[in-house]
Parts: structure tokens; C-alpha cells; sequence
């Protein structure tokens, strides 16, 4: 309970990455690229105090650990990250 905005954000984020690649697609432009990343938490400022029911299989992830899956997503043209898996 009260994560309604901010579930509802990520989801937005997920959909509009999918419009524009298909946009994209449909107007030939072959060399747009993105990547939608959907992190589990990770442990910066905003998450602070935020607890896993789950820690093995949803850790908290750690911000370089996080920002080091992303930038490789990127550099392979993965079209979406979903982390920790």
C-alpha cells in the first residue's frame, strides 16, 4: 500500500519504451536504440531503511553493481534489463 504512484510511473517508463522502439521501427530508423531498465531497489537515498522479505532471491543491490548491468545493457544493445536477475 502506498507505492500506487510510483508502481504506476515504472510501469509508464516500461510502455513508453516499447512505443518508441516501435515507432521507430515503423519510421526505418535502424540506428535508435534504447534500453528500459527495471532495477529491483537499490541502495541509494531514496530507499533508505527499505528491507527485503526475500534477501537471497530480491537483494538490495548495490549502486555500482547496478550502474555496471546498466551501462553494459546499454554498450549490447539489450533492449531491457530487469535486475537482480
Amino acid at each position: 500500500p502506498g507505492l500506487a504512484d510510483y508502481c504506476a510511473s515504472k510501469a509508464a517508463a516500461v510502455y513508453f519504451d516499447e512505443s518508441i522502439r516501435l515507432e521507430m521501427r515503423k519510421l526505418g530508423k535502424r540506428g535508435v536504440k534504447t534500453t528500459c531498465v527495471c532495477p529491483f531497489f537499490i541502495k541509494t537515498g531514496m530507499f533508505e531503511g527499505v528491507q527485503t522479505r526475500w534477501p537471497k532471491l530480491l537483494p538490495l543491490l548495490e549502486p555500482e553493481y547496478a550502474a555496471s548491468k546498466i551501462v553494459s545493457a546499454v554498450r549490447c544493445d539489450q533492449p531491457m534489463l530487469i535486475m537482480p536477475l
